[in-house]
């Protein structure tokens, strides 16, 4: 595998790395490159219930730890010698802020933070991890190849979306993600329906479904200073099924910026359901 532009100059395969994984398909995919890559590479799980492939794994080379633990996990950070971190897939929100548990390390961080959301949590764990020595990497690397291209991504454009309702869409986007809103809005011939909260892409898909019958599309977008090391916009299998169910006839991606995880066989989906993928810039 040959590196892409999202590793760091001075990335040296070689050294210790571990995987902070989340749930979801997004550590599954990381990994798959990681294991060829990095012959030192290992797993740190925050949600083993939700990860079955991890079973399948030497056991040596993962272990399972609480979000709230963080002293813990940042002690085996240590002993383990890593140079380098990549943080995939979701930790559930209701850990952050109703089961976080958390430890003595954690309690003395969060006392710290005037606002607490995703974003100040994660940055004040990834600012603690870097505190140690150890770089952490853009979650974009070992997935070059599911990354979000611009234009036509499906085989056919299978509903004519307007200039207008496009550009509508990704100045609304933007503008929500750049108040850390959300990353996604739903549009329809120039008018926003609804935009994307706490509760994510797919929540979202299914409230629109009582508001509008046809038409609909999704826009989604990172915000222009988007911290790619722990926040990067995702779409999958999951979310296009979604939208089929509520009627969600296409959906815009911003290229270079958004994974579509397992892409080949989203695309696929996409074009067996006659839904419109595009990517733009």
């Amino acid at each position: 595998m040959s590196l892409s532009p999202y590793f760091p100059k001075n990335f040296q395969p070689s050294l210790p790395i571990v995987l902070l994984a989340g749930r979801g398909d997004y550590p599954r995919l990381v990994w798959e490159g990681m294991s060829i890559l990095c012959p030192n590479a290992r797993i740190f799980s925050f949600e083993p219930e939700n990860s079955d492939w991890l079973n399948t794994l030497p056991t040596e080379r993962w272990s399972s730890f609480k979000i709230g633990q963080v002293g813990t996990w940042l002690k085996a950070l240590r002993q383990c010698g890593a140079k380098y971190v990549l943080l995939a897939g979701q930790i559930r929100p209701k850990k952050l802020f109703h089961g976080l548990k958390p430890d003595l390390k954690a309690l003395l961080l969060l006392s710290r933070l005037k606002e607490k959301n995703a974003t100040t949590i994660f940055g004040t764990l990834l600012a603690e991890i870097e505190n140690l020595g150890i770089e952490v990497l853009d979650a974009r690397c070992f997935m070059e190849e599911h990354i979000t291209t611009a234009g036509l991504l499906t085989k056919k454009d299978y509903f004519s979306v307007a200039s207008e309702t496009l550009r509508h869409g990704i100045r609304i986007c933007r503008g929500i993600a750049a108040l850390d809103i959300g990353q996604s809005v739903v549009v329809r011939n120039g008018t926003t329906l609804l935009v994307e909260g706490f509760d994510g892409t797919d929540a979202l898909i299914e409230r629109v479904a009582s508001i509008c019958k046809d038409g609909m599309g999704l826009v989604k977008a990172a915000k222009e200073n988007q911290d790619f090391r722990f926040d990067v916009p995702i779409f999958g299998l999951r979310t296009l099924q979604k939208m089929h169910a509520s009627n969600i006839r296409w959906a815009a991606l911003e290229s270079g910026r958004t994974l579509i995880l397992d892409k080949k066989a989203v695309l696929a989906e996409a074009d067996r359901l006659k839904i419109t993928l595009l990517g733009f810039e």
